[in-house]
C-alpha cells in the first residue's frame, strides 16, 4: 500500500443497485446446487437451512428472486424505496427487461424522491456480479475521490443506508467492509435464543482487541467502495466464495496474482496463524470457525492485498444480513408483515417498514397491471407451490385459495423481528 494519504469526500452521493444474478444453464443443474446445499446444512446440524433462488436459462419464468413478491409487493421495490429515500442522488439500477418494466412503473407511480435514475440491461451473456458492478460504475462516472455504494438489490429491510452513505470512515478509506456480526445484532443470543431472529451460518471469527470481544462473523453483503483505487474482481471473489465460507479461498486467489503484495502479507498471516486460535479459546474454547483474524490485523492484511487503505467495522442492524437468497428467507419476511398486519391491520407494513405506505400504494395501485405483464405473477402461489415441491422441501407456502401458510414454530422469532423493526421504523420516521 502506497504512502499517499487519502482524501475522499465525506459522503456517499452514487449507488449502483444491482437486480441481475448469474444463470445455470439448465433448471435441473440449479435445482441440484439448491437441493445439495440444504443437505449438507441438515447433515451438518446448523441452524441456518437453506433452499436458494437460482436462474437458470431459457425459462419461461424467470426464478430471479428480486422479482419474488413479498406480500405482493416485489422485493426490488422495497430496495428501491431505501435507496430513493435515502440522501443519494445518483442511483444505476442493472437489471432484467422485466426489472426495467417493473422500475418504470414504480417510477411512474411513486416518483423518483428527486433522485436522478438510470437503468442498465444487464449483460445476458456474463450477468455477474463485478459486471455488475462494472456496468454500474461506467454509467455513473464516480470521480476518483468519492466511494460508490454498490448493493445488491434482495435486501427489503436495510432502510437505515444513512450509517453506510454518510460514515465517518469515508474519507479516509477507498473500502468499508460492512462486516456482519452475530454479537452485536443479537447482544441477548446466549440467554434468548429467539432473539436471533435472522438465522445464517458464521464460518469466520473476530477479536476486537480494544473491546477484548470475540466476534461471530459474515461476510458483507454491501460495498462502499472506490472504483479508482479497488479491484472489483476481489468483491467478485467474496461474493463467489461466501455460501460455504471459504473466505480464505478467495484471500488465496487474489494474493496469487499480486506474488509482491504476497510477500507483504506473509508476516501478517504468520503472526495470526501463531496467536489467534489460542486468543480465540480464551474467549471461547472449543469453537470451530474456518477463518479467524484480529480486527485490526485484517484491516492491515486487507490494506496490503488490495493495495489502497481498506476497514472494517461491525454492525448492528440484523437488516443488513437479511438478504434474500433462499425461500427461508422469503418466508421471514412473508411472517414479519402479516404478523404486523395481524396486529396493525391493513397498513401493517408501515409498522416496520418507514416507507410502507409507498409501498402499500404500489401494491394497489400497479402489481394488477403487472400481473397481465410478468409470467411470475399470474400465479404466483401455484408457482411457489410448485417450486418447494420440486426443491423436495417439507411443505408448501400456500393453501388451496391461495393464502401463505404461518409456520406456528417461528411464531416466537416472528414476534422478536416484528418488535426490532418496529422499533427502528418509530426511530428513523422521527427524524424525518
Amino acid at each position: 500500500m502506497g504512502s499517499r494519504k487519502i482524501q475522499n469526500r465525506p459522503h456517499i452521493e452514487k449507488c449502483v443497485l444491482s437486480f441481475s444474478h448469474d444463470k445455470f444453464p439448465s433448471r435441473a443443474e440449479a435445482d441440484e446446487v439448491s437441493i445439495n446445499k440444504a443437505k449438507r446444512e441438515i447433515a451438518a446440524g446448523k441452524k441456518g437451512i437453506s433452499h436458494l433462488i437460482l436462474r437458470a436459462e431459457n425459462e419461461e419464468i424467470d426464478r430471479l428472486k428480486f422479482l419474488f413478491p413479498i406480500c405482493g409487493i416485489p422485493i426490488m421495490c422495497y430496495a428501491l424505496a431505501n435507496a430513493l429515500n435515502s440522501s443519494l442522488k445518483e442511483i444505476a439500477v442493472i437489471g432484467s427487461p422485466e426489472v426495467r418494466t417493473i422500475l418504470d412503473a414504480y417510477l411512474e407511480n411513486i416518483g423518483n424522491q428527486g433522485k436522478k435514475v438510470v437503468f442498465i440491461d444487464e449483460d445476458n451473456d456474463n450477468p455477474s456480479l463485478v459486471r455488475a458492478m462494472t456496468l454500474g460504475r461506467d454509467a455513473l462516472q464516480p470521480n476518483s475521490d468519492e466511494l460508490t455504494l454498490f448493493q445488491p438489490g434482495d435486501l427489503p429491510f436495510m432502510y437505515d443506508v444513512e450509517k453506510v452513505v454518510q460514515d465517518n470512515d469515508i474519507a479516509n478509506n477507498n473500502l468499508i467492509l460492512w462486516l456482519n456480526s452475530r454479537n452485536t445484532m443479537f447482544p441477548e443470543i446466549e440467554t434468548n435464543s429467539d432473539s436471533e431472529f435472522v438465522v445464517r451460518n458464521y464460518h469466520y471469527r473476530a477479536i476486537d482487541e480494544e473491546a477484548d470481544l470475540l466476534f461471530d462473523i459474515k461476510e458483507p453483503n454491501i460495498y462502499p467502495i472506490n472504483f479508482s483505487s479497488v479491484e472489483p474482481d476481489i468483491i467478485d471473489l467474496l461474493h463467489q466464495t461466501r455460501k460455504d465460507g471459504n473466505i480464505f479461498q478467495a484471500l488465496l486467489l487474489k494474493t496469487l496474482k499480486h506474488p509482491r503484495r504476497l510477500m507483504r502479507m506473509l508476516p501478517v498471516f504468520a503472526q495470526e496463524a501463531m496467536s489467534f486460535r489460542s486468543s480465540a479459546a480464551r474467549h471461547r474454547p472449543d469453537d470451530n470457525y474456518q477463518f479467524g483474524m484480529h480486527k485490526d490485523m485484517f484491516d492491515r492484511g486487507a490494506s496490503i492485498l488490495l493495495n489502497t487503505q481498506v476497514t472494517s467495522k461491525f454492525h448492528d442492524d440484523p437488516a443488513f444480513v437479511a438478504d434474500v437468497d433462499a425461500l427461508e428467507d422469503w418466508e421471514d419476511y412473508e411472517e414479519i408483515i402479516l404478523y404486523a398486519e395481524a396486529n396493525h391491520g391493513e397498513d401493517g407494513l408501515s409498522a416496520v417498514h418507514p416507507y410502507g405506505q409507498a409501498l402499500g400504494q404500489f401494491k394497489e395501485k400497479v402489481m394488477p397491471q403487472l400481473k397481465t405483464q410478468i409470467p411470475l405473477y399470474r400465479d404466483f402461489p401455484s408457482y411457489m407451490n410448485s417450486l418447494y415441491q420440486s426443491l423436495q422441501m417439507d411443505r408448501q407456502p400456500f393453501d388451496e385459495s391461495g393464502q401463505y401458510i404461518t409456520r406456528n414454530s417461528e411464531q416466537e422469532k416472528t414476534k422478536a423481528a416484528f418488535h426490532w423493526y418496529s422499533e427502528k421504523t418509530k426511530s428513523l420516521l422521527q427524524y424525518t
